[in-house]
């Protein structure tokens, strides 16, 4: 077996994400039943909080990794609840005491008591575990819908945003909880304790940050269907992951409807299908694109996931990374804001920008191309363009 893709025993991990309900923990679950079949020790972990994945493994899972059949690959669906408990109940408990105190009811107490985020985070942080066990080769993980990942994928950023406005800012700390309550609300003694557990939880989740965000080590797998909704979802998916530092290395596009469906009531939807699809590969080449046609039937239990892995991958190990292009990244310049654009073959030629709300209309020559602009760069104007090479370069300024 080839470990070249391993260096200096780091796990490798490949993040599928998508819509809900466009077969992520599907496709997730046979990626992760081929890397076991290769030898390597594999857990696929499910982050979202409508699990799916023991009934795609059509076995029970639990909080804690259990051996799928006889293979090297384990499973688990992570209880968020259990999570919480562990490393924060002792402090939701003592929060929410103070909030009730107040005055606040106490079902809306134990719901402020727990930060922003913080679920994410927890997500995160259990995940760091695994990494810091050392048990696994490689580490599949079926996240949440595309919304709920964006949250928990920048939780990392959240470290230096709690640590400066809580730690030591008693009031500051009553106001975040409970923006909707003017009155001050004095924290206990035990604040000191609080501080401290949330100095340790998010000095774990910047550890992980490094993981993530290391491409050698961490692989970002975009799922859709060939449908206009999943498709500007997956746009705007792909530039909260390059903005937060993720290589994302491949796309599924999932349930195409198969040629020998020659039903004249499919056959709108096969022209739409194949629209979306040229756009798909047209708006993020040059990543590598796998099309899986919609089954017979539904796809549960190993054999076949077997079937679905061996039409996926054919002979192709799914563990390494599939891509190292990016065809979109954010970047700064000075003070300047600026968007990178993959542009291969397209001559030069004046630029035409056009802003509308969150979206970037570019216009070069026969180029076209709509973007979905990450929220600190909505309120900017796209004051210069110029082509360098094979990327068009946009730079944003406030107006």
């Amino acid at each position: 077996m080839n470990n070249d893709w391993r260096v200096h025993n780091r796990v490798r991990t490949i993040l599928f994400t998508g819509k809900g309900g466009v077969g992520k923990t599907t496709l997730a679950a046979a990626t992760a039943l081929r890397c076991a079949s290769l030898g390597r020790r594999t857990l696929v972990i499910s982050t979202d909080i409508a699990h799916s994945l023991a009934d795609a493994l059509d076995m029970p899972l639990g909080n804690e990794p259990r051996q799928v059949g006889v293979t090297a690959l384990h499973a688990a669906e992570l209880d968020t609840g259990e999570e919480l408990e562990r490393y924060w109940g002792d402090v939701k408990r003592r929060i929410a005491a103070v909030l009730r105190d107040e005055g606040v009811e106490a079902t809306a107490a134990g719901e402020l008591a727990i930060l922003p985020g913080l679920d994410e985070v927890l997500a995160l942080v259990r995940i760091k575990r695994y990494y810091d066990e050392g048990n696994y080769d490689a580490l599949i993980i079926d996240s949440a819908p595309t919304g709920a990942a964006m949250r928990l994928l920048a939780a990392p950023d959240l470290n230096r945003w709690y640590t400066r406005h809580l730690l030591g800012l008693s009031q500051g700390l009553a106001r975040l909880i409970l923006p909707s309550i003017k009155a001050m609300v004095k924290m206990p003694v035990g604040e000191d304790a609080i501080q401290e557990r949330i100095k340790k939880l998010f000095d774990q989740v910047e550890s992980l940050r490094g993981i993530l965000t290391d491409s050698a080590q961490t692989s970002v797998r975009l799922v859709l269907n060939p449908e206009h909704m999943s498709v500007r979802e997956t746009q705007r998916a792909y530039t909260y992951m390059n903005l937060f530092g993720l290589a994302v290395d491949a796309l599924f596009i999932n349930r195409i409807l198969p040629d020998e469906v020659q039903d004249p009531f499919f056959a709108c939807w096969k022209e739409d299908q194949a629209q979306h699809r040229r756009d798909v590969l047209e708006l993020f080449a040059p990543l590598p694109v796998f099309e899986v046609p919609l089954m017979r039937r539904e796809i549960v239990g190993l054999a076949a996931l077997e079937d679905l892995a061996s039409q996926l991958y054919g002979e192709r190990d799914p563990t390494p990374a599939l891509s190292t292009e990016q065809p979109l990244r954010f970047y700064m310049e000075g003070k300047r804001y600026m968007l990178a654009l993959r542009v291969t073959g397209v001559g030069g030629g004046a630029v035409e920008l056009e802003k509308q709300g969150d979206e970037l209309q570019i216009r070069l020559g026969r180029f076209r191309r709509t973007l979905a602009l990450p929220q600190y760069l909505i309120g900017l104007q796209p004051s210069w363009a110029q082509v360098e090479g094979n990327y068009l370069k946009i730079g944003f300024e406030e107006s």
